[in-house]
């Protein structure tokens, strides 16, 4: 009876450090992971360039720890300052980079991935005025340089600050919107994910749109339409429209904010399944 009770002391103690070891484990991996969200938060914008006539604003929120979503806003030259504009920073720049992205996984893995595709795009975004030239340079460094079976969406435009007009390539991102008096336009243009296909197969179109004043731009990634209600339903792509255009007149902040206020209405108690990212452009 005596060895019988030491016996099951034993294997006690041994399922006691084996749950100390799983514990550590679990700390490290916590912390590993909370450095990992440090970082992503430290990549994605939190300032915006400040430009008479523009207007920027953005929400984001990963299903995870950290995501695969990404945006930004980059200054790709200075000009001539604006009249009552100070000289320096990015008052007087003459174009502007806008890109929004969603890469295909989820977790570590597509933070890794986003943090390649954005270094990527903003080295190529200074050395071409082409949007679709910098998305096929970035289309063969991720194949030189990425994961296999990774891919990411994305749209990246230049915007002449003076003449307004954007010049874009899509790369198998969601369309982009621009809301104009109360009515939602979708972006054009074709184009392939990148990272999965070579220049033989690889697909994309240059286009162009010229804003006017009053005019909401409108990028998101596709988690916006992955929104679940907690009887199983999707929220829409229809529905999103119509979210974006009765919100449309608020200033840019306030329009993402009410857009994720309404979609965690909608969601309630149900998981998020996907990142939500949203970029607004307004022109005054």
């Amino acid at each position: 009876q005596r060895a019988r009770l030491i016996a099951e002391l034993r294997a006690k103690i041994k399922e006691l450090e084996a749950a100390q070891v799983g514990l550590a484990r679990k700390e490290r991996l916590e912390r590993e992971l909370e450095l990992a969200r440090d970082v992503q938060q430290s990549v994605l914008p939190h300032t915006f360039p400040q430009l008479h006539g523009y207007h920027f604003a953005a929400r984001y929120q990963s299903a995870r720890m950290v995501g695969g979503d990404f945006y930004d806003v980059i200054v790709l030259d200075g000009g001539e300052p604006v009249h009552g504009e100070p000289m320096g920073g990015a008052s007087n720049c003459n174009r502007l980079g806008i890109v929004i992205a969603d890469v295909s996984d989820k977790g570590i893995p597509a933070a890794l991935y986003m943090a390649l595709t954005r270094s990527l795009l903003l080295a190529e975004a200074r050395r071409s005025p082409s949007p679709r030239e910098v998305l096929i340079n970035v289309n063969r460094l991720l194949l030189e340089l990425g994961q296999p079976n990774m891919f990411v969406t994305i749209f990246y435009g230049v915007l002449d600050r003076a003449t307004r007009r954007l010049t874009y390539a899509r790369g198998g991102h969601d369309r982009p919107l621009v809301i104009r008096a109360g009515i939602s336009t979708e972006l054009g243009g074709r184009g392939t994910m990148l990272g999965l296909l070579g220049p033989e197969l690889f697909q994309l179109s240059e286009e162009a749109i010229t804003l006017q004043a009053g005019d909401r731009l409108i990028l998101y990634t596709d988690g916006l339409m992955d929104v679940m209600a907690p009887d199983g339903k999707l929220f829409t792509r229809e529905q999103l429209i119509a979210l974006l255009q009765t919100h449309a007149a608020l200033p840019p902040d306030d329009l993402c904010a009410a857009v994720f206020r309404d979609l965690a209405i909608y969601q309630g108690d149900a998981d998020q399944y996907d990142d939500t990212t949203l970029l607004v452009v307004a022109v005054e």
